[in-house]
């Protein structure tokens, strides 16, 4: 496949393979310098890796991801709102309460933008570059299923991640988003106990999108996060799959 030269690089056009760039790794020969004068015993040492390509330096968060996290967190927000809806009954929920839906698009985009950005807080701490961009496909499937009941895919985008990485960086930053789910979901339940009345839905269906984010990405194909987790420690796949199913099975219980 050819692009253009603005598109060349595979941060720049969405590659969905990004996380198997292979990197360049100096020879044995480039890792150290000769010893310096004086000093036989010696020697500096090289950096053991280099950028495959060319990063461009921005500030932590630029113009383009805010606009593709803004249309993510959208999509996301009326699948959220629509979670135990029928058809598009949601949609005049919005009139007869307002205030009350408002509270829930607001935790239903804290969800999503909390799970997309411990991806790239991850990935930053390990100096990678990292950004949000919206996947075409993922977002028009997400879309799809707002007016379908129970069937629900939340895909609307990912993080982006490119830089010098070894197989555990990427799992790492891989695994940073469902972990982060998986909280959001035991924190949300906790409230959900705590509080009785209007309010122990809310949190209910909160917990219950929080923790089908999790499962849902940790599925260990294609471009989810699951097949990172996976490529790089299967045991901590495993463990982080089973507590994510196994607490998305208690949500769905309470909640019948």
């Amino acid at each position: 496949m050819y692009h253009c030269e603005e598109h060349r690089l595979p941060e720049n056009h969405n590659c969905p393979e990004l996380w198997k760039a292979t990197l360049l790794k100096p020879s044995e020969k480039e890792k150290f310098k000769r010893p310096l004068e004086g000093h036989p015993s010696e020697s500096v040492r090289q950096p053991t890796f280099q950028y495959p390509f060319r990063i461009k330096k921005e500030d932590w968060i630029s113009s383009t991801e805010l606009a593709h996290l803004t249309l993510g967190a959208l999509i996301v927000m009326a699948v959220g709102l629509a979670w135990d809806s029928v058809g598009l009954e949601w949609v005049f929920e919005i009139f007869s309460d307002p205030i009350g839906t408002f509270i829930s698009a607001a935790i239903f985009t804290f969800i999503f933008l909390s799970h997309e950005l411990a991806h790239k807080a991850v990935a930053k701490q390990y100096g990678l570059w990292a950004e949000f961009r919206i996947n075409p496909l993922g977002a028009a499937f997400t879309v799809m299923t707002i007016a379908v009941p129970l069937i629900k895919i939340i895909s609307p985008g990912a993080v982006i991640i490119a830089g010098a990485a070894d197989k555990k960086v990427i799992g790492v930053s891989a695994l940073a988003g469902p972990l982060t789910s998986i909280g959001l979901s035991g924190v949300f339940l906790f409230f959900a106990f705590l509080f009785r009345g209007g309010s122990n839905a809310l949190f209910l269906n909160s917990a219950a999108l929080a923790i089908w984010i999790a499962v849902l990405n940790l599925v260990p194909f294609g471009i989810f996060d699951g097949a990172k987790v996976f490529w790089w420690n299967k045991a901590a796949w495993a463990t982080s799959f089973t507590v994510a199913v196994v607490l998305m099975v208690f949500t769905l219980l309470i909640q019948i």
